[in-house]
């Protein structure tokens, strides 16, 4: 399962975060797929596909669109859960 998202923060910070979702089973797409049958948060692995040095949230969402797109993590193939048309369409 294949997991695409952007942050403006640290990945230590952002691993720790969702680390914390896992741990303490919060009701979220990774905490629920982590501590589902077969599965634990030590299953987690975090992979840098790009780092974008340009601080626009809309450059980095679509840079995100095309990750996603590209490896088809939306749900429900993947753990992607909002869509990121309406989230680009929020920001224009």
């Amino acid at each position: 399962m294949v997991y695409v998202g952007d942050t403006s923060r640290s990945l230590k910070e952002r691993a720790k975060e969702h680390e914390a979702d896992v741990r303490l089973r919060r009701d979220k797409p990774i905490s629920e797929h982590f501590n589902g049958a077969g599965h634990g948060g030590q299953d987690m692995d975090i992979l840098v596909l790009t780092r974008i040095r340009h601080s626009s949230r809309y450059y980095r969402l679509i840079k995100e669109f095309e990750f996603i797109k590209k490896f088809e993590t939306q749900s429900p193939n993947g753990l992607k859960t909002k869509n990121q048309l309406d989230v680009l369409r929020e920001l224009i």
